[in-house]
């Protein structure tokens, strides 16, 4: 519906239609469905199945930094401080970050080593390549679900549970939800709310600084 409003819009600002038909539409409510992620068991259990080392190193690489999909593929050599552990994600070309934002992340030391092997012998502009050309998207999507399949984990993990994996070991580590937003590169903190529900140890903890002394009986 956000898709045809938009259309729809754009038909009215070129003058092809008089007004637009969505404009009076209310949004339909989508109930709220917990983000689909890798336990580490899960995670490690399916990179045992992978005989391309690029692969196990691109999943790797999105779990342990939270971009996107598009954002790991198009991520650019020039983009990368391997000193200071960060990574660039900006729009280019041929490629438009998903808010229009720029951001940088930083790397875990992990995430870092892995960065600095990929880096040995490398061919080409981007990151993760093969043969030096940009991987394809649909590619990527295609392979990890074989190897759910593979691996015999909830079939329902796609690429993107990758993304929901970091944000919520992060939150079940203790991670504000605050941080969790600057990481993911959300543009409001009501994105990020789906992570909050995993962390009731870290919120039993807030309220038990909350300290009253009742009067006896």
């Amino acid at each position: 519906l956000r898709a045809l409003r938009a259309m729809m819009s754009v038909a009215v600002r070129w003058k092809l239609l008089p007004e637009n038909p969505f404009s009076g539409m209310k949004q339909v409510r989508v109930p709220e469905k917990a983000p689909t992620y890798f336990s580490r068991k899960d995670l490690q259990d399916l990179m045992s199945t992978m005989k391309d080392e690029w692969f196990k190193e691109l999943v790797a690489f999105a779990a342990l930094s939270g971009m996107r999909r598009g954002e790991i593929l198009n991520l650019r050599w020039e983009d990368v401080d391997l000193p200071n552990r960060l990574v660039r994600v900006q729009s280019g070309e041929s490629f438009r970050t998903k808010t229009g934002k720029n951001r940088i992340i930083p790397l875990n030391e992990i995430a870092a080593q892995l960065v600095m092997r990929r880096m040995q012998g490398s061919v080409g502009d981007y990151v993760f390549n093969l043969a030096g050309r940009r991987i394809s998207p649909r590619h990527v999507s295609h392979k990890l679900k074989k190897h759910v399949k593979r691996a015999g984990v909830n079939p329902n993990l796609h690429f993107h549970s990758l993304r929901h994996s970091f944000a919520t070991w992060l939150v079940q580590a203790g991670v504000s939800i605050y941080e969790v937003q600057k990481l993911l590169g959300h543009s409001s903190v009501t994105m990020t709310q789906i992570y909050s529900h995993l962390a009731p140890a870290e919120l039993h903890s807030a309220v038990n600084r909350i300290a009253l002394e009742l009067p006896g009986p």
